[in-house]
């Protein structure tokens, strides 16, 4: 099985909070991976040594400061009633809404979704970790939640 139960998703919570106001249709398109195709995502698509967005290590793309090429401030964008990513997001990575993205927080915690989903419910993911790498399939942009003040746009490697 690729995907846990999202019933017993541990951040569940988040995504039910009533002032998130998640759709129902949006729920069902949000997929926590498996630990197992979580780990296997991580390792090819993120790094073999390192287990979490904060421990990466030497080698891994997300940390070679070559792949961001701008870094934005999201607590304000997080904190505001707008429900939008900070404006400089979309332009950038020019996603269609079906792209399925990954939003992987560590080795055994990986989501998978759609970028329209992810768009509208953006704070969700974000609620409850303050560090998430987020990758689109067959796509080289990418995001990345730092800490909770930076948000860091990147092209991946080929």
């Amino acid at each position: 099985m690729k995907y846990s139960d999202f019933e017993h998703y541990p951040y569940l919570w988040v995504f039910k909070r009533q002032d998130m106001d998640v759709s129902e249709q949006d729920l069902s398109h949000i997929r926590p991976l498996t630990p197992r195709a979580a780990d296997e995502l991580w390792q090819a698509q993120i790094s073999k040594n390192a287990n979490h967005c904060t421990d990466l290590r030497k080698g891994d793309w997300a940390r070679n400061q070559q792949t961001w090429q701008e870094t934005l401030p999201w607590e304000a964008a997080f904190d505001s009633d707008d429900p939008s990513l900070p404006e400089e997001v979309e332009p950038f990575l020019a996603w269609d809404d079906n792209t399925v993205v990954w939003v992987c927080y560590g080795s055994d915690h990986v989501v998978e979704t759609h970028w329209a989903v992810f768009r509208r419910n953006w704070k969700c993911f974000m609620f409850a970790d303050e560090a998430a790498l987020v990758i689109g399939k067959r796509r080289r942009q990418a995001l990345f939640f730092a800490d909770e003040h930076n948000l860091k746009l990147g092209t991946r490697p080929q």
